[in-house]
């Protein structure tokens, strides 16, 4: 039987004066500290190995991979050309279109036009305040059913599908070599429900980017708790420090 490639997580560590600073200064209270987080986590990201490259060299057909929060499809055609069963989500009408015309003709790509969360149901997605018809694609990196704050609008927002991920997952009865999650705050109860869920068994690596400055007082804390559970596991892989 062939050993995948499946890596341990673990916290990268400061290197230097500045990154050492910063590691002190995220204990300061309220602002100051979250800015001192957000600084070193950004250059945390920087001395994580290349882990995606590493498994996604050993995947191929056969597989089965997920690209949640696809956007225009950049991952979803990395995921592809391995030669795995790829299934893409994006629910910003713009973006999916984007994903259409780059991924939608290949023969192992899926694409559904939802969001991903923990219940079947259809949910307002907003998009960023700043949003331009003409210029979509500059905005719907953004796009979030999650996020309510001054950078957002509910106005500018659409109505969209949202999947039950655990329970769609549970379906395909597949394990799944990657779960790809960029989806813009919705991250944190998704990985919870995961986590609590039979579903979790048949996953080898999970490769997520956080969002711990769209309300840091709350994330921040769960970030480190998802850490602590991630680096004591075996399987699956789970990389929060991704991007």
């Amino acid at each position: 039987m062939t050993t995948r490639v499946i890596p341990r997580a673990s916290r990268p560590k400061p290197k230097g004066a500045f990154e050492h600073l910063m590691a002190l200064g995220r204990n300061l209270p309220g602002t100051p500290g979250h800015i001192c987080y957000r600084k070193l986590k950004r250059r945390l990201c920087a001395h994580v190995p290349d882990t995606f490259a590493q498994v996604l060299a050993d995947t191929g057909p056969g597989d089965l991979c997920i690209d949640l929060g696809a956007n225009v499809g950049k991952v979803t055609a990395e995921l592809a050309a391995t030669g795995a069963d790829v299934i893409a989500f994006e629910p910003d009408p713009a973006a999916f279109a984007a994903l259409q015309r780059a991924t939608g003709d290949l023969p192992n790509v899926t694409l559904h036009q939802k969001a991903a969360s923990t219940a079947d149901t259809r949910m307002i997605l907003r998009r960023s305040a700043n949003w331009d018809d003409a210029d979509a694609l500059s905005h719907t990196v953004a796009s979030s059913i999650i996020r309510d704050d001054k950078d957002m609008s509910a106005d500018l927002g659409v109505m969209v599908d949202v999947v039950d991920l655990p329970a769609f997952l549970a379906a395909l009865d597949r394990d799944i070599r990657i779960l790809k999650m960029d989806i813009e705050g919705a991250e944190w109860d998704l990985l919870q429900a995961l986590l609590d869920h039979p579903v979790l068994a048949r996953i080898d690596c999970i490769f997520v980017e956080t969002h711990e400055r769209y309300d840091p007082a709350r994330c921040i804390p769960l970030f480190e708790a998802l850490q602590d559970k991630a680096e004591a596991m075996t399987r699956p892989y789970i990389n929060l420090y991704w991007v």
